[in-house]
C-alpha cells in the first residue's frame, strides 16, 4: 500500500474528521485518505500539499482560511509536527512512514483532548468544532 502523505496540520485533523470539509469534493477526498490510514496504509508527512489537499491547492483560498502557501500555514505544520514527535519520534522523520495504530491514535487524541499537541491549532477555525469531537470522546469520528 502506498503511503499517505500528510501536511502537519492534517495530521491532527485526521484524528478528529467526522466527514465535514469545506466543500463536497474536499470531504470525498479527506474521506478517501482517512480510509486508507484506517485500513492500515502508512503516514508519512510533508511540507506542503499533500494527499488530502491533492486537487484543492488552486481554490484553497477559496474554501480554506489555511492557504499552503502562506508563511502562516506553513508554521501551523511545522508546529504540529513538532508537537506530534513528542509523542511519535519516528514521524517527524521525513524520509519514514508509520502506521497509525490504534495504541498511537489512542495517544494522539489523549494529547489532543489534553491540549498537549494542540499549540498549532490556535488559529484554525475548526478548533471549536474539534474541541466539541474530543470532549464528546472523539465519536462518530472516521479514523
Amino acid at each position: 500500500m502506498v503511503p499517505v502523505r500528510l501536511r502537519g496540520h492534517h495530521f491532527l485533523c485526521v484524528l478528529t474528521y467526522r466527514g465535514y470539509g469545506y466543500t463536497p469534493a474536499f470531504v470525498a477526498n479527506m474521506s478517501r485518505v482517512v480510509a486508507a490510514i484506517k485500513a492500515g496504509a502508512a503516514v508519512e508527512l510533508t511540507e506542503g500539499p499533500d494527499d488530502i489537499c491533492n486537487g484543492f491547492t488552486s481554490a484553497c483560498r477559496e474554501i480554506s482560511d489555511h492557504d499552503c502557501s502562506l508563511a502562516s500555514t506553513m508554521e501551523m505544520d511545522r508546529t504540529a509536527i513538532a508537537s506530534v514527535a513528542r509523542l511519535l519520534p519516528d514521524i517527524a522523520d521525513k524520509s519514514s512512514a508509520i502506521v497509525l495504530t490504534a495504541e498511537r491514535v489512542e495517544a494522539l487524541r489523549v494529547a489532543f483532548a489534553s491540549g498537549d499537541n494542540r499549540q498549532a491549532c490556535k488559529d484554525c477555525s475548526w478548533a471549536e468544532f474539534c474541541t466539541a469531537i474530543a470532549a464528546d470522546g472523539f465519536s462518530g469520528t472516521k479514523l
